[in-house]
């Protein structure tokens, strides 16, 4: 009888990527950190050798905060990026990976959600993906760029087995 080869995926994943979670919301149901790992990695598995992102689930207050000082806007906004690489130059061992921060406000998303008639969990995974997009240089400044974009998310999405969040 033939054996079945090991292959360590798992362990090969977690060297290839790293998620720090932090939840400091107050809101209880919230999706399990392995659901935000598993939408962040569905995002950059194809595209990055390594990553090694931060995730924290923040109130509104502390969201506000972080969008009026770091992007001048004062209101609390679903999900913030900040990507480690933008206009910093990274040692070799450091250059063929994605680094950087994402902040997502639930009371936020809880709310889009029922106003747009999705299910939390689905808005939570499009706007962990759309936050992960933004680490990898995607945006939606213009009309192309967001054609682009949206297309990948509604992409991304499907392959995980949610609907297009754009209809």
């Amino acid at each position: 009888m033939k054996r079945a080869k090991k292959y360590p995926f798992l362990k090969l994943q977690r060297q290839r990527f790293s998620l720090h979670f932090s939840n400091q919301s107050s809101i209880a149901a919230l999706p399990a950190e392995r659901d935000f790992y598993r939408w962040i990695w569905h995002a950059l598995k194809h595209s990055f050798r390594r990553a090694e992102i931060s995730l924290i689930l923040l109130d509104e207050e502390a969201a506000r905060a972080y969008n009026r000082d770091y992007r001048g806007k004062d209101y609390a906004t679903n999900v913030l990026s900040f990507a480690f690489n933008e206009g910093e130059i990274f040692p070799d061992q450091l250059s063929d990976g994605l680094y950087g921060d994402l902040v997502i406000c639930p009371q936020v998303v809880l709310k889009e959600a029922a106003e747009q008639g999705k299910t939390p969990e689905q808005h939570f995974a499009h706007l962990t993906l759309h936050g992960t997009l933004h680490l990898m240089g995607y945006d939606h400044i213009d009309e192309a760029e967001a054609e682009i974009m949206e297309t990948l998310e509604t992409r991304l999405l499907n392959q995980l087995g949610y609907p297009n969040p754009y209809v």
